[in-house]
């Protein structure tokens, strides 16, 4: 049992002696999701603020609210006479509103190895890749991301969000554990870094995949973008490494946040040297070849089913991941050699023996598409001497409508 002065005791903030005995189930951001014995966290958003829905939070069973400057309770409970909760005050709310949960869940991240990608593209498919090696390697990994949810059981459930709110992502640490999870792979988005939604967590491993146009709707300009992006870097500590892409210009910003907070830096590159390498690279219909070098691996063959460069790139990104968090060499490379395509990611479409080939992908910004098509149009000249591409392509959302132009 876990009582609202424990947590203000370890945490911070403030609460009255005689509101701090209330004992908390569990700890919710989305009113919605209250249940009975609950601590809602009222946080302010960009559009819309936490505390418009505290009597709703206190109507579905919550005793206490999280806020950030203390508020008449009276006035949000007007509509309910004698409604009550304990109110917890900290200036810091959302920074530590994940703390809060993992104490209530029992700090189940502290049993897990935690790799975390962030990066404009590839994030998915990294991670896709990072969980079949861990699995492969008998590292009990689950994975969590734009995907799905796939925890120890196998199971993928979905997800509303490519990175989990901080409350939710306590929950699902702890069911990995339960599970007899020992690693976790997740992906970070940008907004995800901004919103604080992993303060506090203990990454092993930050990965970085590239920086390409992408959010500028939220984060306003490229640099602050970046910024947004390094903040994963600087959320590791001295024994934590970050898995760098060096072939991309905004490498040289993660490694400095990465060393500013105490962290090893480990470079990949499919241009030139790097911790870890891929040279000799052969890409087809069928897959790609390629040299795998350094970390242990001595410049070993290696045919990959995912086409094109850029996941060579994702490949190496996860293979130098799994290789830090404990995984051999070998079963590294056996991995890379038997990893499936990610869902979406360049998906094959099967289609017989029409004599045409058919693949779905995701990509969603100007620089994943141009890399899409430019493969596939590669590829295709390779096999067919000229075949027809033919492409589709959506940009929903309503968000960054400057991308649109680019993409089209």
């Amino acid at each position: 049992m876990v009582y609202l002065s424990d947590l203000v005791q370890k945490l911070g903030g403030s609460c009255s002696i005689a509101e701090a005995g209330a004992s908390i189930n569990d700890v919710k951001i989305d009113s919605r999701q209250v249940g009975v014995g609950d601590l809602f966290a009222a946080l302010p958003g960009k559009t819309v603020d936490g505390s418009r829905y505290i009597a709703e939070a206190a109507a579905r069973g919550a005793v206490a609210v999280l806020t950030p400057h203390e508020l008449d309770l009276r006035t949000v409970n007007l509509d309910m006479p004698g409604l009550y909760m304990a109110q917890w005050t900290h200036p810091g709310a959302r920074k530590i509103v994940g703390s809060a949960a993992a104490l209530v869940h029992g700090e189940p991240a502290r049993g897990l190895r935690i790799a975390g990608v962030t990066g404009t593209n590839g994030k998915t498919t990294t991670a896709h890749i990072l969980g079949h090696l861990l699995d492969y390697a008998g590292m009990r990994p689950a994975v969590l991301g734009t995907a799905g949810n796939r925890l120890s059981d196998g199971v993928v459930r979905n997800s509303r969000y490519t990175t989990p709110d901080a409350t939710e992502l306590q929950r699902l640490f702890r069911q990995h554990r339960e599970g007899g999870g020992e690693t976790l792979v997740m992906e970070v988005s940008s907004h995800a870094l901004v919103q604080d939604r992993t303060a506090g967590l203990d990454f092993g491993i930050g990965i970085f995949t590239n920086l390409t146009r992408e959010h500028l709707d939220y984060h306003g300009d490229m640099g602050r973008y970046a910024q947004a992006k390094a903040k994963l870097f600087s959320q590791l500590g001295p024994h934590s490494a970050a898995v760098l892409n060096i072939d991309d210009p905004a490498w040289a910003a993660m490694a400095r946040a990465a060393q500013e907070a105490g962290a090893r830096v480990v470079t990949y590159s499919v241009r030139s040297r790097a911790d870890l390498s891929a040279a000799q690279l052969r890409t087809g219909l069928g897959g790609t070849s390629f040299a795998l070098d350094g970390m242990g691996i001595k410049s070993t063959e290696l045919n990959l089913s995912l086409r094109g460069r850029y996941n060579v790139e994702n490949a190496l990104a996860a293979g130098a991941a799994a290789l830090l968090m404990g995984a051999s060499p070998s079963a590294v490379v056996e991995g890379l050699a038997t990893t499936p395509c990610a869902p979406g990611r360049l998906e094959v479409i099967p289609t017989g023996e029409r004599g045409f080939h058919v693949y779905v992908d995701y990509a969603h910004s100007p620089d994943a598409l141009e890399r899409v098509l430019k493969g596939l149009r590669h590829d295709l000249d390779e096999a067919a001497q000229g075949g027809r591409l033919i492409a589709l392509f959506g940009c929903g959302g309503d968000r960054d409508p400057g991308k649109r132009p680019l993409m089209g």
